[in-house]
């Protein structure tokens, strides 16, 4: 009997095998969903249609067929990058308020650790993580970016539609002056932000 009573005690201190496994595939569910969804294409009947109108450009309208071949790239990079971005931004965003939360529970379930030194140091490390994770995200500046590559991808999006559909050699002229504008005012928004936050 007295055997017996320091190895329940030794079984009952740590995490338990099975209650670990759930966690780890709740986890990997959840990875695997957010890997999914940032794979998900977007955009593409924008890229598909300006891709096959490349195509049918005769070879003498270099010029034309070059403008096309800019919107093309711009709109697949701002796409790109607010994909990227927004990954990273609400990724921190999300994983500081699961770590936050679980930080809590660690300490007040019993379910999931009985170890008291062992619950306190995980929830630290758990919720110092959580704070990492914010202050990344704050200093940074992810949203900024997010939000100036999303409305950067928005307006060569509009840009290629007015491409598109319009007499583009009549109107060459002004589809590259909107092009530049869109890539200045997508730089100086995330340089601006950055001095800002560097000011602060």
């Amino acid at each position: 009997m007295d055997g017996e009573e320091p190895a329940r005690t030794a079984r009952s201190s740590g995490w338990h095998p099975a209650r670990v496994v759930v966690a780890l595939l709740v986890i990997a569910a959840i990875a695997l969903g957010a890997w999914e969804a940032y794979k998900a294409p977007r955009g593409s009947a924008v890229i598909n249609a300006l891709s096959q109108l490349l195509d049918d450009i005769p070879a003498d309208e270099k010029q034309t067929k070059l403008i096309g071949q800019v919107i093309l790239e711009n709109f697949r990079e701002y796409r790109s990058n607010t994909r990227n971005w927004s990954f990273v931004y609400f990724g921190c965003l999300f994983l500081s308020a699961a770590l936050a939360a679980l930080a809590g529970a660690v300490l007040k379930l019993e379910y999931l650790m009985t170890d008291d030194h062992i619950k306190k140091d995980v929830a630290a490390l758990l919720a110092m993580t959580a704070a990492l994770l914010v202050t990344l995200a704050t200093t940074g500046n992810f949203q900024q970016k997010w939000s100036a590559n999303r409305l950067a991808a928005a307006k060569m999006e509009r840009v290629a539609y007015d491409f598109m559909t319009t007499d583009r050699k009549a109107n060459l002229v002004r589809i590259s002056t909107q092009i530049q504008e869109i890539s200045f005012e997508r730089n100086a928004e995330i340089v601006s932000s950055d001095h800002t936050e560097t000011k602060k």
